[in-house]
């Protein structure tokens, strides 16, 4: 009995926390959203963060930069952004159209709710890698906007075109103002503020109606606003993703990992010396304190004992029935294989290597049914992920396939294949409020 309730009191203890770790660890997995991302995805480079930069000018003008970060940390994933960025270069305009169309609709609202004439401008996108040390892929759309900020003489208000604005927990807005301008209020008070500058962040902020509100003043320069905290500013911060980003540091999650494995680990060391585990000071030809064996032991610890011993051919029965069982399945996966590379008159399909691109993936996709994740397709295949996106580009601008996000995850299905449509969520869909 004592052995049951340690082994109970582990699993509970091991269930505490990693409910405490898969939460953190899918929180991790999120992506940044927003626009102009979407060519980004379909180029198989999806953003870990957004940076939101605007620079207001004296004119009450602003200058604004949506940047995508992502994190060249694996083989995969950099050269698919080297892909991106040769596409950006030579075609931006197919990454601006959209964006500048979700811009000017966003700007038009701003100018009917704040009564001044409004424009987006001069919109421009790039592409580059930055080292932080750590290497990181940097998308950025730029765009004028005129009359951003309201000018009251020597003083600037800043925030009614964006009002409510919504900030996700991948996501951190930067504003910064003039050298000769000091702000006198700031509603809700930044994350982090700076001489020129002030940060929020989406894990840490939530603008509600009438924020965020920013008062600039000419000659202010140097004063405090008395309700924003002013930790010690962390250089290149604001090209550099700052650990406070995360929702959760990584190096907590990795601790609380590393806690679990140690308290599984002693567990066992218990359990084992209790002979709960086999082997140990507990096993069947243990010497009691007093000299004793096991034969000295009452009538009932034998009957346990061989019970016990009497279970483990049963055990063994049924691991013998799951692998015949596994077995037999492969069996089937493998007729199945064979099945779906003969054509439907019983004759054999054309080997892969007198198919075009295109028509392996067709093929591949209708072996699975009519749907498949984009990264099945790259392994499959044995293609790049860069080579995946392209093929995958020009068939859905073909119309031979479709796609739509599940999750982090692509999916590819046959245009005729309508019947999941209701379920598929909506690639124009973001949380950003740009």
């Amino acid at each position: 009995m004592a052995t049951r309730d340690a082994v109970f009191a582990l699993l509970c203890a091991a269930l505490c926390v990693l409910a405490v770790v898969a939460p953190t660890a899918a929180a991790q997995e999120s992506t940044a959203s927003g626009p102009g991302v979407e060519p980004l995805v379909q180029q198989g480079v999806e953003p870990d963060s957004t940076r939101i930069v605007v620079e207001v000018s004296e004119r009450g003008d602003a200058r604004w930069e949506i940047q995508y970060w992502t994190r060249l940390d694996d083989e995969n994933t950099t050269e698919a952004f080297r892909s991106l960025q040769d596409d950006v270069r030579a075609n931006p305009d197919d990454y601006t159209a959209a964006f500048a169309e979700r811009i000017a609709s966003t700007v038009g609202a701003a100018e009917n709710a704040t009564g001044r004439e409004m424009a987006a401008t001069n919109v421009s996108v790039a592409a580059e890698t930055r080292s932080l040390p750590d290497s990181f892929g940097v998308v950025s759309y730029s765009f004028e906007w005129s009359n951003f900020a309201a000018v009251d003489g020597d003083r600037l208000v800043v925030g009614d075109a964006i009002e409510g604005f919504f900030l996700d927990s991948s996501s951190r807005l930067i504003l910064s103002w003039p050298d000769d301008y000091g702000a006198t209020t700031v509603e809700p008070a930044g994350d982090e503020t700076r001489e020129n500058a002030v940060i929020w962040r989406g894990t840490q902020t939530e603008f509600v109606s009438g924020e965020p509100n920013v008062v600039l003043e000419r000659g202010a320069g140097g004063s405090e606003p008395s309700a924003t905290p002013t930790p010690t500013p962390t250089p290149g911060d604001s090209e550099t993703p700052a650990a406070g980003d995360d929702s959760f540091p990584t190096t907590t999650t990795a601790l609380i990992a590393l806690a679990l494995v140690v308290l599984v680990g002693a567990g066992a060391v218990y359990l084992r010396s209790r002979g709960a585990l086999g082997g140990g000071d507990g096993g069947a030809g243990a010497v009691d304190a007093t000299g004793g064996t096991d034969a000295d032991a009452p009538a009932d610890s034998t009957a346990a004992t061989a019970d016990e011993a009497g279970s483990e051919p049963a055990a063994d029965d049924a691991a013998t029935s799951r692998a015949t069982a596994d077995a037999g399945a492969d069996t089937a996966a493998a007729d199945d294989t064979d099945e779906s590379d003969a054509s439907d008159d019983g004759e054999p399909s054309p080997p892969p290597e007198l198919l075009s691109n295109e028509e392996r993936v067709l093929r591949l996709i209708e072996s699975r049914g009519g749907r498949v994740k984009q990264q099945e397709v790259a392994g499959a295949l044995d293609w790049t992920d860069a080579k995946t996106s392209k093929v995958v580009r020009g068939m859905r601008d073909e119309g031979t396939i479709e796609g739509f996000r599940l999750g982090r995850e692509n999916v590819l299905r046959l245009p005729e294949d309508d019947d999941g449509g209701a379920d598929a969520p909506d690639d124009d869909g973001d949380s950003n409020g740009v």
